[in-house]
């Protein structure tokens, strides 16, 4: 094989070959580029002024349904305002309210409205007094006198009545929604205080009909190729296209037809589609509460109140109910219109890809949601997307086939014909090969020989590297030996850290004083003693122990001697629970917790006397305003059975209850949960 063909270059290893196909390469990596860029940013943003269109249509939804709103909170300010200058006359009341509903209340969702007084604010001789009237089948207002029945569960405990306490003049608030016990029409209530002589005296409702909404959201949802509903601030449904889906209908005692409406949440327990919708009411509702909880506005004793006076109001509604008294959303706030959107992959009415729109509707703080197919929402934007893909892709094949003839004119061509120069000057002599090089007048001329200059000093410089290599493998092998003693004591250390951090988690856990669990330790016991029970099917009982007139105590014989008798209570705890699973835990100053596994009421009670009983056989001195000469507790005993539909703050908050009716008896005793509940 002679010199010449063994320095050949075969076809497909040339430059001429390899560089086109280069160049197709680049041509597809941009092309592909430009279609994932148009995708990710292209698309979206082309989705996003989609999306706007169908966003614009949710807030003609809040707006329109935002005029009903309205006009029924106006109605309740101006009964509000009449009644609080009325004669005290239940003439007067007669005469006046029902005018005023007639006159400002459209008949075809305004359904009825009242006058609701506090115990003896209108007569001293009666407790209820209200004046209440709806609407009867022909839309004519009839008086319904059934709440002031002394045999009758009244209103003073429910739940558009209790928060009315809490509202300022000009303010309301809107119930959830239910089914009333009267007329038997779903509703919701809007609800504004009463102030006579700057006291609250009562509150002045108004009802707005639920039925006949789906046909305004469907006639909305028209415009937007999907469907619209609305819930209330619980989640619970007022409207929805597929109304039985929505609904249960029963049969009360005398016949008639009863109906309530489910919360979105067990639409999606029934329909799993239905699960990323009802999630995010859920954050959203978890969200405003967190939000309005860092608030300093937020009073967490408003809650406490409207739980216990509430009738079938759980602690978490009741905290829900506080933070939309404090309104953290006002009206006017468009920014906070559109609460969340999404889309979901297979919607339960549509059966396609849909994008979901949440909305806040003011005052109210139901949710307008609009669901609306992404096929729909999407195909403008998608035709344009593909129109400026494919002028993009036109553009940029342009722009590389350009370049790759300039480069083959400027490189390609030139680096051909000095190879093939070369080539026939092998045979010749090096010494006229190298001439060729230097005759060029640009990069290509001194090619050849700063190439072999290089080579010289390459081959100097890998010797100096074998000699640096040597002393670099000699102080790596110093340096490794030096690392491993350092890992050694490292490791050392961290076995010292991790038992010094297992020390510190168990004091974290223990009340300093006493000595026993701290309300660290109960916060994270309760859990795990709930689910226990919940998986064994057993009852969960809960004793909460205060320390009676403590203050006093304190004020008498000091703040030492305080601690010390709370600890002394604590050792009597502490001796009346041995031998027994339960768990004790200082719940805060002077309250005490215990815990008792696969336990009911009953069976915790004789434990609470006895911590009552060993306390007073302390006979610790307390001659404090108040005091029957010796230190004494209460207890609260409340127990519950785990399950689907409750929590362990439920058994917390009855056990509080009994707590404080104790209190309430005298102190020094023991109340259970029965006996609130009697």
């Amino acid at each position: 094989m002679n010199q010449k063909n063994a320095f050949s270059v075969r076809w497909y290893n040339s430059l001429l070959f390899r560089t086109p196909l280069l160049f197709l390469l680049l041509l597809a990596v941009l092309v592909l580029s430009l279609t994932i860029i148009m995708d990710t940013i292209g698309r979206p943003r082309l989705e996003e002024q989609s999306l706007r269109m169908v966003n614009q249509v949710g807030n003609t939804v809040v707006a329109q349904l935002g005029e009903r709103i309205a006009i029924a909170e106006t109605l309740a300010r101006s009964l509000a305002t009449t009644s609080a200058t009325l004669p005290l006359r239940a003439e007067a009341h007669m005469q006046i309210v029902p005018r005023l509903i007639d006159e400002l209340g459209p008949p075809s969702y305004i359904i009825g409205g009242g006058v609701w007084y506090e115990p003896y604010a209108f007569d001293p001789k009666r407790e209820r007094a209200s004046f209440f009237w709806g609407r009867n089948a022909a839309g004519t207002l009839e008086f319904v006198e059934d709440y002031n029945d002394p045999k009758g569960p009244g209103y003073h405990r429910e739940e558009w009545y209790v928060p009315g306490r809490f509202l300022a003049p000009n303010e309301v608030f809107w119930s959830k929604s239910y089914v009333d016990p009267h007329t038997f029409v779903p509703m919701v209530t809007c609800t504004a205080p009463i102030f006579r002589k700057g006291r609250f005296a009562g509150v002045v409702t108004v009802d707005l009909k639920l039925a006949g909404l789906e046909a305004f959201f469907d006639a909305q949802a028209k415009k937007m190729g999907g469907y619209a509903f609305v819930v209330d601030r619980n989640g619970k449904f007022l409207s929805f296209p597929e109304v039985a889906l929505t609904r249960i209908s029963n049969r009360d005692r005398f016949g008639r037809k009863d109906i309530e409406y489910i919360f979105a949440r067990d639409l999606a327990d029934k329909h799993p589609s239905f699960a990323p919708l009802a999630d995010a009411l859920k954050n959203i509702n978890n969200e405003l509460l967190k939000k309005t909880k860092q608030s300093d506005l937020y009073n967490h004793r408003i809650a406490e109140i409207i739980a216990r006076d509430s009738s079938g109001v759980s602690a978490k509604e009741a905290e829900l109910i506080a933070a939309v008294l404090q309104n953290p959303r006002p009206t006017g706030a468009e920014d906070q219109i559109l609460l969340k959107h999404f889309t979901t992959s297979d919607d339960l009415l549509l059966k396609e890809p849909a994008s979901v729109a949440i909305f806040h509707v003011p005052s109210t703080y139901w949710k307008i949601v609009t669901v609306t197919p992404v096929s729909h929402a999407m195909s403008a934007a998608t035709a344009i997307y593909h129109a400026l893909l494919v002028a993009l892709i036109i553009c940029v094949s342009a722009a590389v086939i350009g370049a790759f003839l300039t480069l083959n004119r400027m490189l390609m061509r030139p680096l051909a014909r000095i190879t093939q120069q070369l080539k026939n000057a092998v045979d010749i002599n090096a010494e006229e090969m190298l001439c060729l090089d230097e005759n060029f007048r640009n990069e290509f001329g001194t090619f050849a020989y700063w190439f072999n200059v290089r080579t010289r000093k390459l081959a100097d410089a890998l010797e100096q590297l074998r000699i640096i290599r040597g002393e670099l493998e000699q102080r790596v092998a110093e340096r490794t030996e030096k690392l491993a003693q350092t890992n050694t004591k490292l490791e050392l250390e961290v076995q010292q850290r991790r038992r010094a951090q297992q020390f510190l988690r168990r004091l974290a856990m223990l009340d300093p004083l006493t000595d026993i669990g701290n309300r660290r330790s109960f916060d994270a016991s309760l859990p795990s003693f709930w689910q226990r029970a919940r998986k064994k099917d057993t009852p969960l009982a809960m004793i909460l122990v205060d320390m009676d007139l403590f203050k006093q105590f304190n004020n008498t014989y000091g703040y030492q001697a305080g601690d010390q008798c709370l600890k002394k209570i604590a050792e009597a705890i502490t001796d009346c629970t041995q031998g027994d699973e339960v768990r004790i835990a200082r719940f805060g100053g002077e309250q005490f917790a215990v815990i008792l596994p696969d336990s009911d009421t009953d069976s915790a009670y004789p434990l609470a006397e006895k911590i009552r009983c060993q306390v007073e056989a302390l006979q610790i001195p307390h001659t404090g305003e108040g005091a029957s000469g010796v230190v004494t507790v209460s207890a609260g005993v409340g127990s519950m059975q785990p399950g689907k539909n409750s929590n362990y703050e439920q058994l917390i908050a009855k056990t509080n209850q009994a707590l404080y009716l104790a209190k309430r008896r005298g102190r020094n005793q023991v109340a259970t949960d029965k006996d609130c509940a009697a």
